[in-house]
Formats: C-alpha cells, sequence, structure tokens
C-alpha cells in the first residue's frame, strides 16, 4: 500500500509542472486574442475612466479604413476636446481654444487597445491565469488576471468579450490588491454597420489655430546617453521631440516589458544643486532628476522603485 502511495504520488507531482504552463498558455491565448480583437474590430461605444475620485467618460468609435485604422475618442464631460487618430497621425482638438494639436505616435496604447501584439515574453514577468466569466455593458465576459512576479510591475485585470475578444473592461492592481485606475464600457456596440458620419472629425483644419509636434525616430547611438538595464523592460522607441517651435526640444525615450511602460525625458535646463524629487500622480509615479546640464523626468504606471531605478541608472554617454 505504502509503494502504491508513492508511486500515486510521484506520478501526480510529475504531472503538476506540466499543468502550470498550459494554465499560463491559455490565459496568454486570450490576451492574444484582447490584442487582436481591438484592433481588427469595428466597435462603437462610450468607456468611463476612474482613478482615485477622478472620473471621465468618452465616446468612442473604431473602424478600419482599407487596412488603416480609424479612431475617433469625444470627451463626455470636463473641457471637451477630441482625438482623431489615422493610422499613427493623431490630431487633438481643443475647441474652447480652437487648438488643433497634430503628431505622429508610433506605439498607440489607450483603451481598449491596451496590449500589444506580441506577448510571449509576459510569462517571464506576469503569472497569468484565466478568471471567471461576469457581464461587463451588458456582454457576458471572461477575466484573465496577471499577477507580478516581481515590484517591478503592477498587477493587471482583463475583461474580455467572450464572442469577439474585445477588452471590455481593465484594471490596474496595487501591491496591496486596490485599484489604482480602471476603464470599462458602460455601452459599446461591435460589429455592424456605423452611424453615418460617426468617424467625421468634429473640426474643419482650415478653421483653427494648429500646432504640429514635430518627432525624428533616434537610433541607438544618437541618443546620446546609456542606461542599465531594468529586469524585464527593453527600449522600444526613442525619438528627439518638440511639442511646439517656440518649446525646447527633448529626447522621449520608451521602455516596455510588454505590457507596463517607462517614459524618460531628457531636456536642457535646469540647475545641478536640484535635488532628486519623485513624485505620484494617479497611478503614475514620476521621478526627477539633475544630470549636469540636463533635466531628466522618468514615468510609467509601474512602482515607484521601477522609474527610480532607470532614473538614477542613466549616465551620458562618453564621447
Amino acid at each position: 500500500m505504502v509503494v502504491v502511495r508513492s508511486t500515486l504520488m510521484a506520478v501526480l507531482l510529475a504531472l503538476l509542472p506540466a499543468a502550470a504552463p498550459a494554465i499560463a498558455d491559455d490565459g496568454l491565448a486570450l490576451l492574444n486574442r484582447i490584442a487582436q480583437g481591438s484592433r481588427v474590430l469595428t466597435y462603437s461605444g462610450t468607456f468611463v475612466y476612474r482613478s482615485g475620485g477622478k472620473v471621465d467618460t468618452s465616446r468612442i468609435v473604431r473602424s478600419m479604413s482599407n487596412g488603416v485604422e480609424v479612431e475617433k475618442i469625444e470627451a463626455l464631460d470636463g473641457s471637451p476636446r477630441e482625438v482623431f487618430r489615422v493610422g499613427s497621425d493623431v490630431k487633438c482638438f481643443f475647441p474652447e481654444e480652437k487648438l488643433l494639436i497634430i503628431e505622429s505616435r508610433s506605439k498607440q496604447r489607450e483603451f481598449p487597445a491596451l496590449l500589444p501584439t506580441g506577448l510571449g515574453s509576459l510569462p517571464e514577468h506576469y503569472a497569468i491565469r484565466t478568471g471567471g466569466l461576469g457581464r461587463v455593458a451588458g456582454v457576458m465576459s471572461r477575466a484573465v488576471l496577471l499577477e507580478p512576479r516581481d515590484e517591478l510591475r503592477y498587477g493587471h485585470e482583463f475583461w474580455m468579450d467572450v464572442a469577439s475578444g474585445l477588452l471590455l473592461k481593465a484594471n490596474l492592481i496595487g501591491a496591496n490588491g486596490e485599484t489604482l485606475e480602471s476603464f470599462a464600457f458602460t455601452q459599446v456596440k461591435i460589429g455592424g454597420p456605423l452611424e453615418q458620419d460617426a468617424l467625421k472629425p468634429g473640426f474643419d483644419s482650415d478653421r483653427v489655430r494648429v500646432q504640429r509636434v514635430r518627432t525624428i525616430e533616434l537610433k541607438a547611438d544618437d541618443i546620446g546617453w546609456t542606461f542599465r538595464s531594468l529586469p524585464g523592460f527593453r527600449k522600444v522607441a526613442a525619438m528627439k521631440r518638440q511639442a511646439a517651435p517656440d518649446k525646447p526640444e527633448s529626447v522621449h525615450v520608451v521602455f516596455s516589458d510588454g505590457l507596463a511602460s517607462i517614459s524618460v525625458f531628457i531636456e536642457s535646463g535646469g540647475s545641478v544643486s536640484e535635488a532628486d524629487t519623485q513624485a505620484t500622480v494617479g497611478p503614475v509615479n514620476v521621478f526627477r532628476r539633475q544630470v549636469g546640464e540636463h533635466r531628466v523626468v522618468v514615468m510609467g504606471e509601474v512602482p515607484a522603485l521601477a522609474v527610480r531605478r532607470l532614473g538614477e541608472s542613466m549616465e551620458r554617454k562618453r564621447k
């Protein structure tokens, strides 16, 4: 009897390592459906953003036109504003100021398109598991949970439409299990034809003041700075950026682990006597540092430790 029990226990223990990756793979497959769904589906609806006491409501319409993503987002409360995107070209319209800001964004990560394609490395940094079923905006949904494997990132809870894969709700989870921010559809229509003029911009470019954000992609050798690696995060974009002709030029470098991202902004100015400072704005942690004649700002929806470590690792590249 003892031999039988020992043999049975050995068999069960041998099966356990194989079972864990299978669960992660199922969750990863659902995440890939979410990443794909937000980019190929036609949908419209209203979603709410919550963080602390801040609540914003927006209307979104999105479709594909000749293989290019077209999206329109309107703020329904607070100061009126509209974001109109065609591919990587983004126009932000502020009616009260009659101001139109135009820029190119190669990496678009806004709800519900929060997940990038290519998520294969996520299991290294997050434990991924499928959750239960529930309803979001009247739609049957499945939860996918991501628990960070270290103290450099937050957790995530995603709710996807079971039928289409569209992301319907996303929660950012803090170290103590608290919800730091939340996006959620309150009403959504997935598929089918859109209303006439649903994707027509609400502004006339000829009747407003236009401000163009100038960006130039930078190669690794042209950044002029070195960064010690932050576990799991890699550099995914680098550019020289100027918000307006009368504004100073800055370098913007983006690091990501495939889900969370950290932005580093570097510009001339400041004083060497300025001390390092750290701040938290909602779910965003910010670390400021003066390096010689350059002011450095590191920020992201990651724990304070992550932005500080990355900021303190920076050095001017020796010529």
